[in-house]
C-alpha cells in the first residue's frame, strides 16, 4: 500500500486545524486579545559582548541495558564542567523497575547526581554562574514520597535533601544557578498574561474560555514574536522542606526563526524578596549571557551544549568498554534479553 499517499490525504483535510494548533489565527478574537498582553510582556533584545564570563555548565547521560533476570542494569554519571576542568559523580546498579515508570526513574536519578555533581564543585569553586540543563521548577516539583522500587524507597528523600544542600550551597558561595529548558509544557508565562488582563465583561468572557484550552507558553510566543527577545521575567516561590525557595522563570527567544528556551533563575539575592508571581527586574548582565551563550540552532548554549558534548555515553564506549568489562566480570556472554542482545550484535 502507499502509506506516503494516505499520509497526504491526511494532511490535505487536517493541514489547517494542525496550523492552528502550532499558532493562533491571526483573523481570531483570541489573536487579538493575547497579541495586546504579549506586546506588554515581550521585551526586544540585542545582546553585547559582556567580556570574560565566569561560568560552570552541568549536565548528565545515562545508559541502560535491560538483562533477562527482567532487571536493568543502569549507569550515569554527570559532570560540571568548568575551564576545562570537570568535577564528576557516578552511579551504576542493577534495578527492577516498571517500565512504565523507568523513564521517570532514570531521569530523578541524573538530576540527583547532578545535583551532587555541583555541591562537590562548589566545594572548591564559586563561578559567577553554573548552567544546569532542565527545569528548576519541576525539580523542586517532585513529591516527596515512598518509591516502590527495590533500594529506592526512600530516594526522593535523599533527592530533596540534596537539592536543598546544592540551593543553600550555592547561596553560600554567591553563585546564581540558571536551569535551561529546551523545551516546556508550562503555561506559566500564559496564566501571567492572563492575570494582567483587564477584567471588563468581554475579557472575563475570553478569559474563562481560555482556561480550559491548552495552549503552552512557547505557542503563545511562536504566534506573535517577531524579534529575538525574552518574556517578562517573574518571580515564583516554592516550599522545599519547609523553606521557601524564590525564583525568576522567564523565556527567550534569541532568533525568531528558532524556539524559544524556558530559563529559571536562582540566586541568594532573591532571599529577601517577598514577591510571588509578580514581575521582577532582572540584572540586565543575566540576560545577556544567555542571549550571547546562543550561537545558533545547534548551539542552544555554549557551555552547556559543551559539557553535553563530554558527558554524553557513546555506543562504542559502552559496547566494546563497559559492556565487555561486566561480561568479563560476570563470565556470562548472553546476560541481556535476546531483543538488547540482536540490537547489540546489528550494531
Amino acid at each position: 500500500m502507499d502509506t506516503f499517499s494516505d499520509f497526504m490525504n491526511y494532511l490535505e483535510k487536517n493541514g489547517n486545524l494542525m496550523k492552528h494548533d502550532l499558532k493562533l489565527d491571526e483573523t481570531s478574537d483570541i489573536y487579538k486579545f493575547y497579541q495586546k498582553l504579549f506586546n506588554s510582556n515581550y521585551i526586544k533584545f540585542t545582546p553585547y559582548d559582556p567580556g570574560k564570563i565566569d561560568v560552570a555548565a552541568t549536565d548528565s547521560s545515562e545508559f541502560l541495558r535491560m538483562l533477562y533476570n527482567g532487571k536493568n542494569i543502569v549507569i550515569i554519571r554527570a559532570y560540571t564542567l568548568y575551564n576545562n576542568s570537570i568535577t564528576s559523580d557516578f552511579h551504576a546498579d542493577l534495578v527492577a523497575v516498571d517500565p512504565v515508570d523507568q523513564r521517570n526513574f532514570t531521569i530523578l536519578l541524573m538530576e540527583h547526581l547532578e545535583h551532587k555533581s555541583i555541591i562537590k564543585f562548589l566545594e572548591e569553586n564559586s563561578p559567577e554562574y553554573i548552567f544546569v540543563d532542565g527545569s528548576l521548577k519541576g525539580r523542586l516539583s517532585h513529591r516527596i514520597e515512598s518509591l516502590s522500587i527495590e533500594k529506592y524507597e526512600n530516594f526522593m528523600y535523599d533527592y530533596m535533601k540534596t537539592l536543598k544542600e546544592l540551593i543553600r550551597k550555592a547561596y553560600e558561595r554567591g553563585t546564581t544557578l540558571i536551569f535551561m529548558a529546551k523545551s516546556s509544557y508550562t503555561e506559566s508565562f500564559k496564566k501571567y498574561l492572563l492575570s494582567t488582563a483587564r477584567n471588563d465583561a468581554e475579557t472575563l468572557k475570553i478569559k474563562e474560555k481560555e482556561s480550559g484550552i491548552y495552549r503552552n507558553d512557547h505557542y503563545i510566543i511562536k504566534s506573535f514574536a517577531k524579534e529575538s527577545g525574552y518574556t517578562t521575567p517573574v518571580m515564583y516561590r516554592k516550599s522545599l522542606e519547609g523553606t521557601d525557595i524564590n525564583y525568576v522563570s522567564f523565556d527567550i527567544l534569541p532568533d525568531p526563526l528558532d524556539l524559544p528556551m524556558k530559563v529559571q533563575v536562582l540566586s541568594r539575592d532573591f532571599i529577601r524578596e517577598d514577591l510571588d508571581q509578580k514581575p521582577y527586574n532582572l540584572d540586565e548582565k543575566i540576560i545577556n549571557t544567555l542571549f550571547y551563550g546562543y550561537t545558533g540552532y545547534k548551539v542552544y548554549n555554549l557551555w552547556l551544549v559543551d559539557v553535553d558534548k563530554k558527558v554524553k555515553f557513546r555506543s562504542a564506549e559502552m559496547e566494546k568498554i563497559y559492556m565487555r568489562a561486566l561480561e568479563r566480570k560476570l563470565g556470562i556472554t548472553f546476560y541481556e534479553t535476546r531483543g538488547e542482545r540482536r540490537a547489540r550484535i546489528r550494531a
